[in-house]
C-alpha cells in the first residue's frame, strides 16, 4: 500500500488518498492517517461493486477507520485508492513546507475475507504546499453517479485559468467540451465512446459512464493536482446528544435503500447507529421503527431528510431514549421520496470505537 504524495497551496482542499500498489481484496480493514493536523471535511471508500463502506472516527488529531466489504472487492482495482479523505488546509501554511502524509502501521490490518494480511508493505507520501495562486480542486458535481454521455460536470475549486486543463479518469474531455466559467469554476462536457487521438469534437456515440471514485486531474503548465470525486451532502441541522456519533464522518457504500435493517445493541457501553445520506433533489420522509423478536414494531419516530444532507444518530440516546423491551431490530423505511443511501454503526462508548454495519 502507498500514501499518493500530492502538492496542494495554502487555503487549498488536501485529499490523503491511501492505494493499494497491486489489486488485492479487502473483506475488513482499519488504519489510523498520519496527516497534518486540521479538520476532516469529507472520507470516501470506493470498490467495484459499490458495497464497501466504512466509518471514520475523527477526535482531533486522532483518526480512526474501519472498512467493511461484503463481497471482498475492495482493493481490487488499483485504478482510484482505498480510501480517500479531505482536509481544508490552512491559510497559513508556507509554500515549500512539507508534511509527512502515511498511516500508523503499528495499528493497521486489513484481511481478505478468509484471513488476515500479516506482511504490510506501505510507502508514505509528502505533502508539499505548493505556491500560493497554484490551482486546487474543493469539489467534483456530481460526485458520482452513472452518467450518460455528453453529461456535464463541474470541477470547483480555485485559480483556475485559460491554461488550465481538465481530464477525467475513464473518459475523454476534447477541447471544445472544456469552458472556463470562472476562477473557481471549470465545466467540461464528457465524451464516453471512442475517440481518436486529437479529436476536436465528440462523435457522441458513448455509454454511460460510472463517475464514483475516477480522478479528476487539474493541470495548470508544470503544476498537477489529483482529486478522487465522492458523493457528498452536507450535514443536516441538529446533532447527536451521543460524542462519540458527532466525531462519526461515515463512507456510504453505493447501494441505496427504501428500507433496511440492522441488529438493535443497546447496553452500558455499546449502542447501534444509523447514519443516512439523502442525494437527491427531493426530500425523503423516514420512519425508524424499533421491532421485536417476532419483527412486530413495537416504536416508531418520523422525521423529513431534506435533499442534499445527511445524519449520523444514535437509535436510542437521539430517538427513543426510553426503548420497549424485546427491541431486537432497527427498521428504516423510506415513507415518500427517493432510495438514499443507509449505513449501520457499532459503537463502543468505553473504548472510543464505531465499526461500520451494513443494512439488510
Amino acid at each position: 500500500m502507498k500514501v499518493l504524495s500530492t502538492s496542494v497551496p495554502p487555503g487549498g482542499i488536501f485529499q490523503w488518498q491511501l492505494s493499494n500498489t497491486e489489486p488485492k481484496p479487502i473483506g475488513h480493514g482499519s488504519t489510523r492517517p498520519q496527516v497534518p493536523a486540521g479538520p476532516v471535511r469529507g472520507v470516501a471508500v470506493n470498490d467495484p461493486s459499490g458495497k464497501a463502506a466504512g466509518i471514520a472516527v475523527v477526535n482531533g488529531s486522532n483518526i480512526a477507520i474501519q472498512l467493511s466489504s461484503p463481497d471482498a472487492l475492495l482493493g481490487t482495482d488499483i485504478t482510484y485508492p482505498v480510501v480517500t479523505m479531505s482536509m481544508p488546509l490552512s491559510a497559513s501554511l508556507t509554500p515549500g513546507q512539507t508534511f509527512p502524509i502515511g498511516i500508523d502501521t503499528a495499528n493497521t490490518l486489513f484481511a481478505d475475507a478468509s484471513k488476515n494480511y500479516t506482511a504490510l508493505e506501505f510507502v508514505p507520501g509528502t505533502l508539499t504546499i505548493a505556491p500560493a495562486g497554484s490551482p486546487y480542486v474543493s469539489d467534483v458535481v456530481p460526485g458520482g453517479g452513472v452518467l450518460p454521455d455528453r453529461s456535464v460536470i463541474r470541477i470547483l475549486g480555485a485559480n483556475f485559468n485559460a491554461n488550465t486543463r481538465v481530464s477525467v479518469e475513464g473518459t475523454t474531455i476534447v477541447p471544445a467540451d472544456q469552458t472556463l466559467v470562472n476562477a473557481g469554476e471549470i465545466d467540461v462536457k464528457i465524451c464516453n465512446g471512442t475517440v481518436a487521438d486529437g479529436a476536436t469534437a465528440c462523435p457522441n456515440n458513448g455509454s454511460s459512464f460510472q463517475l464514483d471514485g475516477e480522478r479528476v486531474r487539474v493541470k495548470d503548465q508544470n503544476f498537477t493536482i489529483d482529486y478522487y470525486s465522492y458523493i457528498r451532502a452536507e450535514d443536516a441541522p441538529g446533532s447527536s446528544a451521543n460524542t462519540l456519533a458527532t466525531q462519526v464522518h461515515p463512507m456510504f457504500s453505493r447501494q441505496t435503500y427504501l428500507a433496511a435493517m440492522m441488529p438493535l445493541v443497546n447496553n452500558a457501553t455499546q449502542f447501534t447507529g444509523i447514519a443516512l445520506q439523502n442525494t437527491s433533489g427531493a426530500d425523503d420522509g423516514i420512519k425508524v421503527e424499533l421491532l421485536d423478536a417476532g419483527n412486530a414494531s413495537v416504536a416508531n419516530f418520523s422525521f423529513i431528510l431534506p435533499a442534499g444532507k445527511k445524519m449520523v444518530r444514535d437509535v436510542i440516546q437521539d430517538w427513543f431514549p426510553s426503548p420497549p423491551a424485546g427491541a431486537t431490530t432497527v427498521r428504516i423505511t423510506v415513507t415518500s421520496g427517493p432510495a438514499l443511501q443507509v449505513l449501520g454503526m457499532l459503537g463502543d462508548k468505553s473504548a472510543g470505537t464505531v465499526a461500520p454495519v451494513v443494512p439488510q
